[in-house]
């Protein structure tokens, strides 16, 4: 996974960007001249991956006798997704945490307000808890996080994720994690 990341970023910083000036927007009674339009960092119909590596806070409250086990382990995993808009992006994504032996499996929408070269984003997932032992589990999954552009492809971020797990115990999962977008 490293050394994935690791490419995807030689290859930004490789490559010249691909829209160096907006095109023109003359309006139907021709009352532009020239170049114009808006100058965002982000557009619409772009797709990318995102990989991202943290730490995630599991607990699990087993019984009604309040008996709980909490545990801190690293997890890691990637998102793939397509900005609609600049605003509105729609994402797929796949986490494991470590430890604990569990794949996390989302679907979900992810909402950025630029403000150049920060971007702050709101995301709200749909997820399968999937664990090597024990039964597979739905979840709810709200985000908010903040990412600074690198250069036209390459952004990094931070994200704070709690997950709601529908289960017969109460499990809750809070994850921090450090991520890498490459748009393409």
């Amino acid at each position: 996974m490293g050394r994935a990341l690791g490419l995807l970023a030689i290859l930004a910083f490789a490559f010249p960007t691909f829209a160096d000036e907006a095109g023109r927007t003359d309006g139907p009674e021709g009352s532009e001249y020239g170049k114009g339009g808006y100058r965002h960092w982000r557009n619409g119909g772009t797709y990318y991956l995102e990989g991202f590596v943290g730490a995630a806070v599991v607990d699990i409250e087993l019984d009604k006798a309040k008996r709980e086990i909490s545990e801190t382990d690293l997890f890691a995993g990637i998102n793939a997704g397509y900005m609609v808009e600049d605003w509105l992006t729609f994402q797929l994504g796949y986490g494991h945490i470590s430890d604990q032996k569990t794949n996390l499996f989302s679907a979900g929408m992810k909402s950025s307000y630029d403000l150049d070269p920060f971007s702050y984003s709101f995301n709200l997932d749909a997820e399968l808890y999937y664990p090597d032992v024990g039964s597979s589990k739905f979840g709810i999954v709200p985000g908010i996080g903040a990412e600074m552009r690198l250069n036209e492809h390459l952004q990094v971020g931070l994200c704070f994720q709690h997950d709601f797990i529908f289960a017969d115990g109460n499990i809750s999962i809070n994850r921090f994690s450090g991520r890498l977008q490459f748009q393409f």
